[in-house]
């Protein structure tokens, strides 16, 4: 059985010989890279043997978004993800503190060795009217060609791989994630509420830019991939970032409709997947009626995401990709901690197919390599189905959530998150 034909046994709710492995399956599948003490994507690289490379970042985060491919398979992937061409040229404003034109203005600052997105001056801040939307010097140009070399990329990773493709592209976090990278969180929420009609004009232009560009993407690649990712943090860690009433008012109809411009140019059999974080269970149903059919990344300690319990509430119509805890027991247990973890994470989400082995999010850059590779290589190597997993683990009967929460993680000396 290849990757390919793996994912999509599970995706559709099947058994395969497997649980699927994904790392590198997406820009938020990866690795972080802060050096000099966050080093997570280097010593990853030296477990691989690697010598004639060394991880690059890119703008934003400090995320490894394309990890060697020596990497991912040495984690055992089965998924692969593609990346439209963008320009990455930026304006430097001072010292610590650029904007990157083709990505709406978005103010970047450096914060020691970290480059983040900057929401204490968001370059959108001031916006409130039409004039200022007409005036804002940052609009990209539509017709920017995005493509350059992707196609055949695209190409070689369907016919030449057995890897299941997944496709990225940098507008996928609009309108309304980037609403908020742009303006500022608060203002983004708050333009909802006070100004509801200069709220649905600006959501209107990033829209006009998303459906362009993942236009011109998806029309160019959508015959090679076999997922289309989409992007919107809809929740904290307590809650969802709105109610559903909002959400259906301010929200909803935009993503559906950035669902079925994708669609309309992917295979038939070819997934929808969205990442959203935090506590999300609200929301849920609502996606999967505008059509998304596997759910990232699962933070397993934000509430009311147990594993356990979006098994149980909604594993019969979304499939499942993530879940592995990066806030507390990747970064902060041991690796035995982490197999034990790994093993209960797949006995609650795996029977019956419909999951994807993942971590919750991109791994942070102070993780220890030896849990992350501790944790792919149980997935890989206890996730044969049948399933069949023995509890002797010294923490029989207790749930994923629940052993976390029980090593007491935030309390240890060191720890990098405590919660």
């Amino acid at each position: 059985m290849t990757s390919r034909e793996r994912v999509y046994a599970v995706c559709n709710h099947k058994e395969p010989d497997r649980v699927p492995v994904c790392f590198g399956g997406s820009s938020s599948t990866v690795v972080d890279e802060v050096p000099p003490n966050g080093t997570a994507a280097s010593d990853l690289y030296r477990l691989a043997g690697i010598t004639d490379a060394k991880p690059e970042w890119g703008l934003v985060g400090n995320i490894v978004a394309a990890p060697d491919d020596r990497v991912i398979e040495m984690l055992h992937s089965d998924m692969h993800y593609l990346y439209a061409n963008v320009p990455t040229d930026v304006v430097q404003e001072d010292e610590n503190t650029k904007v990157w034109p083709f990505y709406f203005g978005m103010r970047i600052k450096s914060v020691g060795q970290h480059d983040m997105i900057d929401f204490t001056n968001p370059s959108m801040a001031h916006m409130t009217t039409q004039k200022d939307i007409d005036e804002y010097p940052y609009w990209p140009d539509l017709n920017t060609d995005i493509m350059e070399g992707v196609v055949e990329k695209a190409r070689v990773l369907h016919e030449e791989t057995g890897y299941f493709v997944v496709g990225d592209t940098p507008f996928a976090y609009y309108p309304f994630n980037g609403y908020g990278f742009n303006s500022g969180m608060d203002k983004w929420l708050i333009d909802m509420k006070i100004r509801p009609g200069f709220y649905h004009t600006l959501a209107e232009k990033f829209l006009e830019a998303n459906l362009a560009f993942t236009g011109q993407f998806y029309e160019g690649v959508g015959r090679y991939v076999d997922c289309a990712m989409i992007y919107d943090d809809l929740g904290t860690q307590v809650s969802g970032l709105m109610s559903v009433e909002d959400y259906r008012e301010f929200y909803r109809p935009y993503q559906a409709e950035v669902i079925k411009n994708i669609r309309k140019h992917l295979r038939p059999e070819a997934k929808i997947m969205i990442h959203s974080c935090g506590a999300i269970t609200q929301f849920i149903p609502d996606l999967i009626e505008i059509g998304v059919q596997i759910l990232n990344p699962l933070q397993p300690l934000a509430k009311g995401m147990e594993p356990w319990k979006l098994k149980k509430e909604f594993g019969n119509d979304i499939a499942f990709l993530g879940g592995h805890d990066t806030q507390l027991l990747l970064p902060n247990g041991t690796p035995e901690e982490n197999i034990v973890g790994v093993k209960k994470l797949i006995r609650e989400y795996a029977p019956g197919g419909g999951y994807v082995f993942a971590a919750s999010i991109n791994i942070q850059a102070d993780t220890p390599a030896e849990n992350i590779t501790a944790s792919f290589d149980t997935a890989y190597e206890y996730g044969k189905y049948p399933l069949n997993i023995p509890e002797d683990d010294g923490a029989p009967g207790m749930d994923y959530v629940s052993y976390i929460k029980s090593l007491k993680l935030g309390s240890r000396t060191g720890c990098k998150t405590p919660l």
